[in-house]
């Protein structure tokens, strides 16, 4: 009996979620553009359809995006399609360019250089190769997943006990542009995966939160960059002691371990962890309780597993700790 609830404990905790990601939709033909947002809806991918007059525009109020669907007969003005493409290439490198071909022949070599996922008109499956190749590369447990939510939710709402905490759908990300001003990182280590827990969140709209009483009564008023510093960091160690009572082993991990660096812009509010895997990627949503309407204090969860992930270790992780714990007894 013992070893059947082992084996259905190890395969709930191998199941994947197959988690949304937006994608910047550059279409002009209707057929196409059908074709193109019922495999995204297929897939799990959000297009946001522009133009090329506006595509640059969405590229500077979107910090979140996993790729860009481009026509390569999409209209441009004076210019065309592929030098759009650099464009968007030279703004946002990260972000995976998926070209659909409506001419034959080989890329130039310049364009091949930033173009890395060319499809031929009709060849959906091409695409759909490509999408999971890039976009999709990492599988993360449901269980981890949902695990992650729940316990981040409890903590902001023990540091905010006045507000209303919401947490909107997980997906994941290509972008590396940081969200709003404060931003905490801390390490993540256990025996299957190594990597950083990232919040990020607007000082204004912190700040705002405190004045409102989200937190602890006596916590607002003349509040500096510091306090709000503060109340992001006691926020992010509180998450981390969660998650490392949950996901954590508890022997020690080796100090030798390689390291990679971290590259933080302050200009251009760019991050970079040294590895082009999609991130995985919560926003939470702070908001008075029992009241509608104003705008709510975003805080932006990430998880950057750049240094090791093992979605199979993970799994074999979790069933020995439920054993552990005696969860299986009780069933």
């Amino acid at each position: 009996m013992k070893r059947c609830v082992a084996e259905l404990e190890s395969l709930s905790m191998t199941e994947t979620t197959h988690l949304e990601a937006k994608v910047l939709l550059l279409e002009h033909d209707a057929q196409q553009c059908k074709v193109l947002t019922d495999f995204c809806d297929s897939v799990g991918l959000l297009p946001l359809l522009r133009t090329s007059h506006d595509a640059l525009s969405c590229l500077e109020s979107n910090k979140d995006l996993a790729g860009v669907l481009l026509a390569e007969d999409l209209p441009c003005g004076t210019r065309n399609a592929l030098f759009l493409a650099e464009s968007i290439h030279r703004l946002r490198p990260e972000l995976p360019i998926f070209l659909r071909r409506t001419t034959s022949g080989d890329l130039d070599a310049l364009y091949r250089e930033f173009i890395r996922y060319p499809w031929s008109t009709g060849d959906v499956d091409q695409l759909r190769a490509g999408v999971d190749r890039s976009i999709f590369s990492l599988r993360y447990p449901t269980a981890l997943v949902e695990g992650i939510v729940e316990l981040t939710v409890a903590s902001m709402r023990s540091m905010f006990p006045n507000a209303a905490v919401n947490a909107e759908p997980p997906y994941v990300v290509h972008d590396r542009i940081i969200h709003g001003e404060v931003s905490t990182i801390i390490p993540l280590e256990s025996t299957w995966c190594r990597g950083y827990m990232m919040l990020q969140t607007e000082e204004s709209a912190l700040r705002q939160g405190m004045l409102k009483g989200f937190s602890y009564e006596g916590v607002g008023g003349e509040l500096n960059f510091r306090d709000l510093n503060n109340m992001l960091g006691e926020t992010t160690n509180l998450i981390w002691g969660a998650f490392k009572n949950r996901y954590i082993a508890p022997q020690t991990t080796s100090t030798q371990l390689a390291q990679v660096p971290i590259v933080i812009n302050h200009a251009h509010k760019y991050i970079s962890f040294g590895s082009p895997d999609p991130q995985l990627c919560v926003r939470y949503s702070l908001s008075e309780a029992g009241r509608r309407g104003g705008q709510p204090l975003v805080i932006v969860q990430r998880f950057i597993f750049n240094l090791h992930w093992s979605p199979e270790q993970f799994a074999e992780y979790a069933a020995s700790s439920s054993s552990e714990a005696g969860e299986l007894d009780l069933f």
